[in-house]
């Protein structure tokens, strides 16, 4: 049974030989990890289920400062990510001279070929910012908010122009041999939705409905992401035919009651804590919480390991090697 074949049967809520997991890293943890194995390739070795790659493009402006494609500056003078927004375009209701990008296909078409040959693991291609974060990056999270309540017609517009984007980014992905197209979007807080659950279901919901329907057309699985507490509408995600829910913050879920609830529907993908256990535990406590979280989330697939965020730079090496040694042997969970 390869990579892929586990992560299949966990998504299929069947057991299989060992729980699939992933190793998620900065760029600094990686290179420090680099640094540590005397290999470059180190991150290929360590049995990790997933192969992915990113739909986001950027090209560099000054040192510090790249523009993405839908023409938003980033800095990154600090570590991060993707840094800090320089400026929001679109300051007014109106798009002025603004225009929507089109998706570079013959980027997206290179990073599907070099996921589509990773056929032993299971392929993810992830479009990132991919709606309200979208929106908030071209006109900033508190006008957009308002624009919810005062601006409808704008908001609508707006999201409606994204999701044109992702659309056909996905057209384009279909046409490869790749299992999953994982969507980026953050609507969480530690507690509840940034927006309320009535305002994600008029203006998310809707626009979700259609990228989800043209990935299940394309006969590929539907992966989110989103950071924060978004229990008042799993409902929902169930309902919209959501298979994997990243990023699964064990801080702010009851694992036990969300596995009884949702574990046969939706696979968990995350739930090893960047917030608290990789950074401030020991490694004798990563693997301790690692094993109870996995014996719980695990049980008849429907899991796989994963920290809740790519690994930043205040996670120790030692409580890094613990989080490989527990998903490398995995003998009695």
């Amino acid at each position: 049974m390869n990579s892929r074949d586990r992560v299949l049967r966990t998504l299929a809520h069947q057991a299989s030989d060992i729980i699939p997991y992933q190793l998620d890293l900065t760029e600094e943890v990686h290179a420090r990890l680099a640094a540590y194995f005397k290999d470059n390739a180190f991150l290929a070795k360590t049995g990790s289920h997933l192969a992915q790659r990113r739909n986001e493009s950027f090209t560099r402006v000054t040192d510090n400062q790249f523009k993405d494609m839908f023409g938003v500056v980033w800095s990154r003078e600090q570590k991060g990510d993707f840094g800090i927004i320089r400026d929001y375009i679109l300051k007014d209701t109106e798009f002025g001279n603004y225009t929507f990008p089109v998706p570079d296909e013959k980027l997206i078409r290179d990073k599907c070929r070099q996921l589509q040959s990773e056929n032993e693991r299971f392929r993810m291609y992830i479009i990132g910012f991919s709606l309200f974060e979208r929106a908030w990056t071209l006109r900033s999270m508190p006008e957009l908010l308002i624009d919810f309540m005062m601006n409808k017609d704008f908001a609508n517009e707006l999201l409606d122009r994204i999701v044109e984007y992702n659309l056909a980014v996905v057209d384009i992905v279909s046409e490869y041999d790749i299992d999953c197209v994982f969507w980026g979007d953050d609507w969480g807080q530690q507690h509840g939705l940034i927006m309320g659950p009535q305002l994600w279901r008029e203006f998310i919901k809707p626009r979700l409905k259609k990228m989800y329907d043209r990935v299940k057309e394309k006969r590929m699985f539907i992966a989110q992401h989103s950071c924060g507490d978004i229990s008042s509408i799993f409902p929902d995600l169930v309902e919209l035919g959501l298979d994997i829910y990243n990023t699964f913050q064990p801080e702010i879920y009851d694992i036990e009651e969300m596995k009884k609830l949702y574990g046969d529907q939706i696979t968990f993908y995350g739930g090893i804590s960047t917030q608290q256990l990789l950074p401030n535990g020991t490694p004798r406590e990563v693997k301790s919480e690692m094993r109870r979280i996995m014996s719980i989330l695990g049980k008849n697939g429907g899991y796989i390991v994963a920290p809740t965020h790519a690994m930043p730079d205040d996670v120790p090496t030692e409580n890094i090697l613990a989080f490989l040694d527990v998903v490398q042997n995995q003998e009695g969970i």
